[in-house]
């Protein structure tokens, strides 16, 4: 650690709460953390990427990448450049076609990685040296992130699909949200399955949530309801809604559902105003709220990953998140009902999102903060 990083954390109490040690300082803000390889991957605001070791050194790997997101795929990290090229971070490797840099590409097996274009309307897998092996019509939301649903017999991109602009909330960076699902076969991005929703309805969200196998939980919108979750499932070869939870009844009400268990769903209600922390219950959505002071978004970012569930423990499943002013981590265990655990103070507010890695008693999980101090957190089992 630096002599900067020292006097910012010698001694220091926050309301009762210790700061923690960096891993490194950087000259500024991390605003994506990615573990790869025995180093985490940082990229700042203005679009510098950068390695950091284990023993906190902090090399530069140039500038020119769009300031939004890292991909660990295979040995190697990946980011978007600001002319919308997908490229390896710590190499040469570049593709030859333009990706959207504010949506997050899916890795895959054999280190295929699946993207979409810039306007959403094409899918993309990109094979060994980035080269293009597939591509297919998406009509995709611009900042659409493909995700893996497992089904019973083998495993599908599920993308939000059909961009409208018919519930102007914005929440999420701009005016645009989706008004389908689409599932696609990984080989061929052949489209396999699209539901659509009907207006006033919209998907207000970037991505689904596998909930297990053949399930996924959206979140659904609409100036009548506000947000409120919905799981559907896919079944003979059709993606229907299975259950729906009860809305939270406002416009302009919005949750972030940020993870799924094939018997839970976690979300933070309303996480502009501080929480509630909720709880679905898979298959009937039965919800229970939790006050724990979380957040696990900022009013118009597309960062959706402030807040990770690590995996479960003898006492239940373990999550960490930010407080609502986001100068902590607290770490929350959901059994029978959810408690706080412990709390992690940070320097500034946090700038990043979170990232974890199981290690052998635990987790290790990954955050930065305003200051450009980049932490690293031993959460134990």
């Amino acid at each position: 650690m630096t002599s900067k990083g020292a006097r910012l954390v010698a001694a220091l109490l926050v309301f009762g709460v210790a700061l923690a040690t960096p891993l490194a300082v950087l000259p500024e803000a991390a605003l994506w953390l990615e573990p790869s390889g025995g180093a985490v991957y940082a990229l700042t605001e203005s679009g510098r990427a950068w390695r950091i070791l284990e023993n906190g050194s902090a090399e530069p790997l140039g500038d020119g990448w769009a300031p939004n997101f890292l991909l660990s795929c295979g040995e190697r990290v990946y980011g978007v450049r600001t002319d919308k090229t997908l490229a390896e971070v710590a190499g040469t490797v570049r593709a030859k076609i333009p990706v959207s840099p504010t949506a997050r590409p899916a890795c895959g097996p054999g280190g295929r990685i699946y993207g979409v274009s810039p306007d959403g309307r094409m899918l993309y897998a990109f094979g060994p040296g980035l080269q293009k092996v597939a591509e297919a019509s998406a009509l995709a939301l611009p900042d659409a992130e493909p995700v893996w649903l497992e089904t019973r017999d083998r495993a599908l991109l599920a993308l939000l699909t059909r961009p409208t602009d018919r519930y102007p909330h914005g929440v999420l960076g701009d005016g645009l949200e989706a008004g389908g699902i689409a599932l696609f076969d990984p080989e061929t991005l052949e489209k396999l399955v699209e539901y659509r929703l009907s207006p006033p309805f919209v998907f207000e969200q970037r991505r689904v949530l596998p909930a297990g196998k053949n399930r996924l939980i959206a979140t659904r919108s609409s100036e009548e309801t506000g947000a409120g979750v919905v799981l559907f499932e896919f079944q003979g070869g059709a993606l229907e809604p299975a259950q729906t939870a009860r809305p939270l009844g406002r416009a302009f009400r919005w949750l972030n559902a940020f993870a799924a268990t094939p018997s839970r769903v976690y979300a933070i209600r309303t996480p502009h105003l501080g929480g509630p922390l909720e709880v679905y219950r898979l298959p009937d959505l039965k919800a229970r709220a939790f006050d724990l002071g979380l957040t696990n978004h900022r009013i118009g970012s597309r960062n959706l990953d402030l807040a990770v569930r690590l995996g479960s423990t003898p006492e239940g499943d373990l999550l960490v998140a930010p407080s609502f002013d986001q100068n902590e981590l607290r770490v929350v265990v959901c059994g029978s009902a959810c408690r706080l655990r412990e709390t992690h103070g940070l320097a500034g507010a946090l700038s990043s999102n979170l990232a974890a890695l199981a290690s052998e008693n635990g987790w290790r999980v990954y955050a930065a903060d305003a200051s450009g101090n980049v932490y690293v957190f031993p959460i134990g089992r």
